[in-house]
């Protein structure tokens, strides 16, 4: 038997749907329709002018940012196929990118740009996105921004910002990363700011039972365990959490050969997380340390 051969799963069925980054099931965020249609009421202008206002939408993590804005990117393209209209969308993760540059390149691919992986100067990557906007308009979402933001004398935002016919959805954890903005930058920006505030524990059971009936067997978990689970991620603000929590509680059963998921699976799923929660904290802890030391051997 190969080492990677393993039995058929007695709770399992697509775990997939508990991954932090997972599309929803029904294809349309749950619990966030004041915050969708509040992004379209300001994204309309781009069917009528090609340019809209620049939102800033911000909320601590597992709050539904970065869900709702693929979401309304996605209307956007598709109603802009439905009209035969000339929107171009991107969007791109700077937590990645990590530099302002790479994140200018990455926007360009995803507009379309055969962008190669080296030779290519900022200037050259401004020259084609500006040649894109002869005919067209786009709306780029930048999430995780904060890992850019400071990051040049001239933000890479406030040079997209001054483009014609370009409409920005800049996405952080922080209000304050936009607040700190120079000045220049701010008054070009002029955002609309959007807080995702947390999901109340119903929302939490909502979202979890959407997915639940796709990842899990029938009748392997049952609504009272769900409820104390959405509860706890209600507590911590992040619904991320508890698809952590849900996944371990069943990978636990798994390895107890049970056919339904316990109270016990549960309570050894929270103690896993906060054990990984405590290391991420003095990971935080350390790196602030080390910021300090580097400060006080420059002074």
């Amino acid at each position: 038997m190969s080492l990677f051969t393993s039995e058929p799963s007695s709770i399992l069925q697509e775990p997939k749907w508990l991954e932090p980054l997972s599309d929803p099931p029904g294809g349309r965020p749950l619990c966030r329709d004041a915050d969708l249609k509040l992004m379209a009421r300001h994204l309309a202008d781009l069917f009528r002018t090609g340019q809209a206002r620049n939102l800033f939408i911000y909320g601590g993590p597992g709050t539904g940012k970065t869900l709702c804005v693929k979401h309304v990117l996605s209307e956007v393209a598709r109603h802009n196929f439905e009209i035969n209209g000339s929107i171009l969308t991107a969007y791109v993760n700077a937590g990645k990118t990590r530099t302002p540059y790479y994140t200018m390149a990455e926007i360009v691919k995803k507009l379309g740009v055969n962008v190669p992986s080296a030779g290519w100067q900022m200037f050259r990557l401004k020259h084609a996105f500006e040649n894109l906007l002869v005919d067209k308009s786009a709306l780029i979402a930048i999430d995780e921004v904060d890992s850019i933001i400071f990051k040049e004398k001239e933000p890479l935002v406030y040079y997209l910002s001054r483009q014609s016919k370009t409409s920005l959805i800049l996405i952080s954890n922080d209000v304050d990363d936009v607040v700190k903005l120079p000045n220049r930058a701010l008054s070009t920006l002029q955002p609309v700011l959007i807080h995702a505030e947390p999901y109340t524990g119903e929302d939490i059971e909502q979202i979890f039972k959407e997915r639940v009936e796709r990842v899990f067997k029938p009748d392997t978990i049952s609504d009272k365990l769900l409820t104390m689970i959405a509860k706890t991620a209600c507590e911590v603000g992040d619904v991320r959490f508890g698809f952590r929590m849900l996944l371990s509680a069943a990978l636990n059963a798994e390895k107890a050969k049970k056919q339904v998921i316990e109270a016990a699976d549960v309570a050894s799923a929270v103690e896993e997380e906060n054990r990984i929660r405590k290391i991420r904290e003095l990971e935080v802890l350390r790196d602030k340390l080390l910021k300090l030391k580097k400060k006080y051997e420059k002074d």
